[in-house]
């Protein structure tokens, strides 16, 4: 018994009778809708790792020893791992400048490549007792003690089943293992300064010691200021200058740091924007030259529905429906394999950016997702409208009962 076709499944019927066409529309839509989400997906993310290095800055000045400031900036954005400190008792110079409200040291130290991750990884030394920079972002899945010669872990660290990091042939017990941040931290360990020199003794045991054992007790790589109200961080530097008396102190200004990784990150974003506009033009014209011509070829088409009774809505109704479908599939393929392309490369995505990168919440992806499939089916849609409208145009109906 041969198959009925009704009204409500001609669309679908017509997009299968015409694969070629019908596979050219969709891959355009998908185009554009991958251009879309992703890039939408890519800002997001971007925005999600500045927001969440601002959280994690605490200081208004660091002060590191000379011609260190890049190493001490790339610490704090998504650079390379490094080893520097002071070699004398700076922090105790340094408090007596004016305009210092909370001050506290911190330690860096480079370790070999470790099994633990895919490159070396950054050792931060810090005092629980003073510290207020990295402690309260700790704090939050990390209540307890930190014990001499225990870690925390960064995002990705790789801890072992036994859970334990191996660093310089030693396991390190992890204490805890931190939240995804975006930034440099997630490949990075911290200790409390009483386990730095530990960590020194185990580099020299291992033939590459990481600083001099002389300077093990005392290592101090940086010294965290948070300023007084009514202080500027610039103003604060000067008086550390002239308190101790040492012009080849180095300056970091975080929150510099931020505004300069704010505006590269607009830069970016403001090139994505762009380039999917572009796009998303291009793809139209291609769209509504497609639809045009098929509509040449389908009078023909259209004139047996009239001479089956269909009337002009009808008409409309079934190119209308056409492009929806067209625009749905693609959106559902765009938004996959652009979900592929970004989630799984999240990481290496970051590294190359040089940028702090973080994937938003699950939330903000689900709504992206929607949006993204109303946008690729609306693209379908207004594709068709020139075909719809000229359907719709008294002349071309009458040339089309002209073929009852």
């Amino acid at each position: 018994m041969a198959n009925h076709i009704t009204l409500a499944g001609l669309p679908l019927v017509n997009l299968k009778r015409k694969p070629f066409r019908t596979a050219a529309l969709t891959i355009v839509v998908t185009m554009l809708t991958m251009a879309f989400y992703g890039g939408s997906l890519l800002s997001m993310n971007l925005e999600a790792g500045l927001n969440s290095m601002q959280e994690r800055m605490g200081a208004d000045l660091m002060v590191t020893p000379q011609n260190t400031k890049n190493e001490a900036e790339a610490l704090l954005t998504n650079g390379s791992a490094s080893t520097f400190y002071f070699t004398n008792d700076i922090t105790g110079e340094v408090a007596k400048a004016d305009g210092i409200d909370e001050i506290t040291e911190q330690a860096y130290i480079s370790s070999l490549a470790a099994a633990c991750c895919d490159e070396k990884v950054q050792i931060i030394g810090f005092n629980p007792d003073t510290d207020f920079v990295i402690t309260p972002w700790i704090a939050s899945q990390f209540d307890g003690t930190l014990q001499r010669g225990q870690i925390v872990a960064g995002a990705s660290i790789n801890v072992s089943g036994n859970n334990t990091v191996k660093l310089y042939g030693h396991e390190f017990p992890v204490a805890a293992q931190l939240a995804n941040t975006g930034t440099s931290l997630d490949n990075s360990v911290f200790v409390s300064m009483q386990t730095v020199p530990d960590v020194v003794g185990y580099s020299a045991k291992v033939g590459h010691a990481a600083i001099p054992e002389e300077y093990a007790d005392k290592a101090v790589s940086a010294v965290l200021i948070k300023v007084k109200d009514g202080y500027s961080a610039q103003q604060v530097a000067v008086n550390i200058t002239k308190t101790t008396g040492i012009k080849s102190l180095g300056y970091v200004y975080p929150g510099g740091i931020t505004a300069t990784t704010k505006s590269n990150l607009n830069v970016i974003i403001r090139y994505v924007t762009i380039f999917v506009a572009v796009f998303w033009i291009m793809g139209l014209i291609v769209l509504l030259a497609v639809f045009s011509s098929a509509m040449n070829e389908r009078k023909r088409e259209f004139a047996a529905y009239r001479i089956l009774g269909a009337n002009r809505s009808t008409l409309v109704g079934i190119i209308v429906k056409e492009s929806a479908m067209i625009g749905a599939s693609g959106g559902v393929v765009g938004i996959a394999v652009a979900s592929l392309a970004v989630f799984p490369f999240s990481t290496l995505i970051g590294q190359q950016l040089q940028l702090p990168y973080l994937q938003t919440n699950i939330w903000n992806v689900l709504a992206l997702i929607a949006v993204s499939f109303v946008f690729a089916v609306l693209t379908g849609l207004l594709a068709s409208v020139a075909t719809a409208v000229k359907l719709s145009a008294p002349e071309t109906y009458l040339t089309l009962r002209e073929g009852e």
